[in-house]
C-alpha cells in the first residue's frame, strides 16, 4: 500500500494529462501519416492470358483477381467474359488508369457515367463491347465485362440492403 501511495505522489494529474495528451497526437500523426495506399503507375500494366486487350493495374500484391465472381466463355471466335478483381488502389486512380489505358488497348469510349458511387466505363472495340465498373466495396474493386456488340451487361453491382430483425 505504501508503495502505491509513493508512485501516486509522483504521478500528478497536472502533469501526467499533458504527457499523456502529447503521446496520443504523436501517434495520431505517425498512424495517420502510415495510412496512405500504394499508388498506381500509369505505365505500369498487367495482362490477364484470358483477356490479353484489357489492362489491369499493375501489383500483385495489390490486385487479386477473384476467380470466385469471374467467368470465361469463347465459342466460334465470340467472348462473353466477367472478370473481378480487388485492389488497395483508390477509386479515382483506378478509374484515371482505365481513361488513359484502354484507348492505348484499342478500346474508343463510347459511354461514362457514376451512379450510386458505381463509375462506369462503356468502350467498343470491332464487334465487341467492354463495360469498366469500379467501386468501392471494403476495398475498391473491378468488373470487367467483354461481350459481343449489342450484348447487355449483367446488371450493375449492388451494396445489400441492411438486414431488419425478424418479426418486425
Amino acid at each position: 500500500m505504501r508503495t502505491f501511495q509513493r508512485i501516486s505522489r509522483l504521478i500528478r494529474p497536472s502533469i501526467a494529462l499533458p504527457v499523456l495528451a502529447v503521446l496520443a497526437l504523436l501517434g495520431l500523426m505517425v498512424g495517420v501519416g502510415g495510412c496512405e495506399g500504394p499508388h498506381i503507375r500509369m505505365d505500369s500494366v498487367n495482362v490477364n492470358p484470358a483477356l490479353q486487350d484489357v489492362p489491369v493495374p499493375a501489383g500483385t500484391d495489390t490486385v487479386k483477381f477473384k476467380a470466385d465472381h469471374s467467368y470465361s466463355h469463347v465459342s466460334a471466335g465470340f467472348r462473353d467474359m466477367r472478370h473481378v478483381y480487388e485492389t488497395d488502389y483508390k477509386t479515382d486512380e483506378v478509374t484515371s488508369f482505365y481513361r488513359k489505358q484502354m484507348p492505348a488497348f484499342g478500346w474508343t469510349l463510347v459511354e461514362e457515367n457514376l451512379v450510386n458511387g458505381i463509375q462506369r466505363f462503356m468502350y467498343v472495340k470491332a464487334n465487341e463491347t467492354c463495360y469498366v465498373s469500379i467501386y468501392d466495396d471494403w476495398g475498391t474493386k473491378i468488373m470487367i465485362q467483354v461481350l459481343p456488340k449489342g450484348g447487355q451487361p449483367a446488371p450493375a453491382p449492388v451494396r445489400p440492403a441492411p438486414m431488419r430483425a425478424a418479426g418486425k
